[in-house]
């Protein structure tokens, strides 16, 4: 038979002294394991009185979305559509803070993963962002406007700009090896679609080169605008002056009249129908008579043609790759953004909408 050691495990003794450490700290020295508990209980307490008092709409993970930010959001959002919330049901109101609430949940996720990650934006990709939002006014003082509009002071902007390119570049950085198309893929791309009769973009149409003198008869519409036209077309036939210099002595469209009329290539798609009438009946490098639109009076001269024809591969390549990674990259961010939604914990509160 096995005998009973007479020595008192060591183990037991490990777990008496951790008892009583913790009975000490948390009731007779209140030390560290103690301020964390009370810490955590009011903290709890006060994210609780946050939430019933309609300050928070939303939690992510431990990052909290305020009534104030979803109210930020949701007027940039409703300002670049040209909307006003004093003109939409409140219906519509409501859907659309509920939506705008699930893009800030999703800025919330990326931001806090790419911090854990220590991920910094290149500096120049920020100053970009910011030059370009600031291009959108007229002058410095309306841009101030705006942000005064928006309770928003300018280092405020700053930094929100500096988090949407964080944000962007991050999830960038993350599905761009997935994003990548090689010229098999785009060949076969063009090829299934390219004898598709809803397909559009795979042939150029039929192209005219033309120049034109033009006289109008918006603002002003009388005998003198037509005798006027007439006069030019008789120097221009009779007296054989120059076309170039007729249009930049008399022609009263601005855009070309320094250009010797010149209106570029152009299809019949691009043009007003009254205007591709007579144009589409004129022998080359001859001028019209004098004809007349909706806009006013013209003499044109077609100077060059040239025939509709199939785009060839390369010449769409391009294109093609930036459409097939354009149409990946929104698959895998949905795709991603599910993912991350999935592995975090995240509250909504709508009666704080």
């Amino acid at each position: 038979m096995l005998k009973r050691s007479g020595k008192f495990p060591i183990r037991y003794v490990i777990y008496l002294v951790a008892v009583v450490y913790l009975f000490c700290d948390l009731y007779w020295l209140k030390g560290p394991l103690y301020r964390r508990v009370e810490y955590q209980q009011g903290a709890s307490a006060r994210e609780q009185r946050e939430i019933k008092e309609g300050r928070w709409v939303a939690r992510v993970n431990t990052h909290p979305i305020t009534r104030q930010q979803l109210d930020l959001a949701t007027s940039i959002y409703l300002y670049r559509r040209g909307e006003k919330p004093e003109e939409m049901s409140e219906a519509a109101v409501r859907i659309t803070r509920r939506a705008v609430m699930q893009h800030l949940v999703n800025d919330a996720l990326v931001l806090q993963y790419a911090r854990a990650e220590n991920f910094e934006p290149d500096p120049k990709a920020v100053a970009k962002r910011l030059a370009a939002f600031k291009n959108q006014f007229e002058n410095e003082d309306a841009m101030k406007r705006r942000l005064a509009d928006q309770l928003m002071s300018e280092e405020e902007l700053g930094d929100l700009i500096h988090q949407h390119v964080t944000q962007q570049l991050w999830v960038e950085k993350r599905i761009s090896p997935a994003v990548q198309v090689d010229d098999a893929e785009a060949r076969k791309w063009y090829e299934d679609n390219k004898s598709d009769e809803e397909s559009v973009g795979f042939s150029v149409p039929d192209v005219i080169r033309a120049r034109h003198i033009f006289i109008s008869t918006i603002e002003e519409d009388n005998e003198a605008r037509k005798t006027l036209i007439d006069e030019i077309y008789r120097k221009l036939t009779v007296e054989k002056l120059d076309f170039a210099d007729l249009a930049k002595a008399h022609s009263e469209d601005e855009r070309t009249k320094n250009s010797g009329g010149d209106l570029g290539w152009f299809s019949q798609r691009r043009m007003p129908e009254d205007f591709m009438k007579q144009v589409l009946s004129l022998k080359q490098e001859v001028a019209s008579q004098a004809f007349r639109t909706t806009l006013g009076w013209h003499i044109v001269e077609v100077t060059d043609k040239k025939k509709s024809r199939d785009l060839a591969f390369d010449e769409l390549k391009p294109e093609i790759v930036a459409w097939l990674k354009n149409k990946k990259r929104k698959g895998l961010v949905q795709v991603f953004m599910l993912k991350l939604r999935k592995a975090s914990n995240i509250e909504i509160y709508p009666e704080n909408f």
